[in-house]
């Protein structure tokens, strides 16, 4: 139900976060010349002093190159070695992907090239896994340091940001007429009634309800199914089919579902039974969300189950997160419980004297080190080992067969890294060898990582902290 799109590649503002053109945009900073390249390198790539790396594959004809608050649209592919993280062709069939230009992130951003290109160029882009890290951003378990984020773009066209607005006006009055007319062609063929609203907006009520009518404000439940002018159903929570029977729950008025939704729920009241017709500017307008078509007409029969103000709404919502934040911390609790117990059992079987902390990591340092600990804010460089408790090994950054032979690198107490290693680390001296036992808490946790680290998994990395910059 919900209003706007957004595509994201890892999390927004880690690697790229791409907005349809139609969302509002804020001004930016005023628009820069392109900075020319630093160099060139192997196999024909050019590096920018951000670090960024490109490579053009075909000149095109346009002859505007983008700037901040411009839209482009374009065809793009991202990925790392052989795992592919984005591709707007297999999401958006052939068509192009829409992005409002915004000043780059951090250093490398892909942003910086795509404001190098004009309509019909094609180029490659690369940045090393590592610039996330520098900017503050924790990698995916399966990235490895020295590994490049590569992104292939073929860019169709860049308009300014008036221009965008210009042609989506004449677009939606065009549709909106178009839909208007399916709309009576579909009226009169099922004999059907309705009531038209300012906006386009058409709705019968085959149930009045009871009360004043719902305000914008209102917390409210609605009971719905949602289907396409052929009959489609695409959506439901009275159907088990689409596996969420319950109430959906919403405050009205606040653009947090479509707007046809925002408006409808409006002109009911608890208890009102209604269908709502909802062109499609209304809805999701020109974007596809399979199975809605771009520019689909959406269809909602409704029920208003329960109504209630804003601040019964907000004590009740209240009251829900004290109780799951008490289940949480309860689960939490024992789960420590059972990470520490499998940890003593180890220890014992193993004949491990370990030193535990307050957290509940426990450590044993095999070798010194010299000089001062590691501090937070300081860059370290590590080698590692890490296992499950089974001795079965996940990660490594000493074998080939992790593709990844260089020293991890990272900042200490920036959340780049698990927190038994923030914490962890803060132990060790340069040069000092050491292995860290973490419960799950301080790893992974429940939600465990990719295929190889499950969820409430206990780690094991045998560590040598390498070298500190101040």
């Amino acid at each position: 139900m919900k209003s706007s799109v957004k595509i994201t590649l890892l999390s927004a503002g880690v690697i790229l976060g791409l907005t349809p053109a139609v969302n509002a945009q804020k001004k930016e900073a005023p628009k820069k010349a392109p900075i020319v390249a630093k160099g060139t390198m192997a196999n024909g790539y050019m590096r920018l002093p951000s670090g960024l790396e490109y490579k053009i594959i075909k000149h095109g004809t346009g002859k505007k190159k983008p700037g901040v608050s411009d839209h482009i649209e374009m065809f793009i592919h991202v990925h790392v070695a052989d795992s592919v993280m984005f591709d707007s062709r297999k999401m958006y069939g052939e068509k192009p992907v829409p992005y409002a230009i915004v000043a780059p992130k951090f250093k490398g951003d892909p942003v910086e090239g795509f404001m190098m290109m004009v309509a019909g160029d094609s180029a490659v882009f690369r940045i090393p896994v590592d610039s996330l890290q520098k900017s503050g951003n924790q990698l995916l378990p399966w990235m490895k340091p020295g590994q490049k984020i590569e992104y292939n773009v073929e860019l169709v066209s860049v308009r300014t940001d008036a221009e965008e607005k210009k042609e989506n006006e004449a677009k939606g009055a065009a549709q909106k007429g178009i839909d208007d007319t399916k709309l009576q062609e579909y009226f009169k063929k099922n004999n059907i009634k309705p009531m038209k609203t300012a906006s386009g907006l058409y709705y019968t009520i085959t149930k009045e309800g009871e009360g004043e009518k719902i305000q914008a404000g209102q917390s409210i439940s609605v009971n719905y199914t949602g289907k396409l002018i052929d009959g489609k159903i695409f959506d439901s929570n009275e159907d088990s089919t689409f596996h969420h029977m319950e109430p959906f729950n919403l405050e009205v008025g606040k653009g947090r579902v479509i707007k046809g939704w925002d408006e409808g729920l409006q002109l009911l009241k608890k208890g009102s039974k209604a269908t709502m017709y909802i062109p499609s500017g209304l809805a999701y307008g020109p974007q596809e969300r399979n199975p809605i078509p771009a520019n689909g007409i959406l269809i909602f029969d409704v029920t208003i189950a329960d109504v209630k103000s804003a601040e019964e709404a907000k004590k009740e919502a209240e009251a829900k997160a004290e109780k799951r934040k008490k289940e949480m911390a309860e689960k939490s609790s024992k789960q420590k419980l059972t990470d520490d117990k499998e940890l003593k059992d180890y220890f014992a079987k193993n004949n491990i004297h370990a030193i535990r902390t307050e957290t509940g990591l426990y450590y044993t340092i095999t070798k010194e080190g010299t000089g001062e600990n590691a501090k937070a804010g300081e860059k370290v460089s590590m080698s590692y080992l890490g296992k499950l408790l089974d001795g079965k090994v996940f990660d490594k950054n000493v074998d080939d067969n992790f593709v990844n032979t260089r020293p991890f690198t990272f900042t200490l107490g920036q959340h780049q890294v698990i927190s038994g290693w923030d914490e962890g680390v803060q132990l060790l001296k340069k040069g000092s060898k050491a292995t860290f036992y973490l419960p799950s808490h301080l790893a992974y946790g429940e939600r465990g990582a990719g295929a190889n680290i499950p969820p409430n998994s206990v780690l094991i990395f045998d560590v040598e902290l390498l070298n500190i910059e101040k």
